[in-house]
């Protein structure tokens, strides 16, 4: 059973993640938090947003083995083919 005082609502859920309520409100349809509707509020379990907490804090925000984005000035320079130029021709 489920006490009051493990309870939070889902404005103060995601005031402790960082997020808006709507996108808590996301992650309680995804069920990436543990709630249940009381209603129509939403009601989240205080662990779970403890345990959310956790794993974000946990996961990188860009892995390591794959960059996205432009590459640098000297991986430009190493990827670059140096072509001679044409030259005109003159008739």
């Amino acid at each position: 059973m489920v006490y009051q005082n493990n309870l939070m609502t889902v404005s103060e859920a995601a005031r402790v993640l960082g997020y808006t309520v709507q996108h808590a409100r996301l992650l309680l349809r995804q069920g990436r938090l543990r709630g249940s509707k009381i209603g129509r509020d939403w009601m989240v379990i205080r662990e779970s947003v403890a345990e959310y907490n956790v794993r974000k804090a946990s996961i990188p925000l860009l892995p390591s083995s794959s960059k996205k984005g432009r590459p640098s000035v000297g991986e430009r320079e190493q990827a670059t083919i140096r072509y001679p130029r044409a030259r005109r021709r003159t008739s």
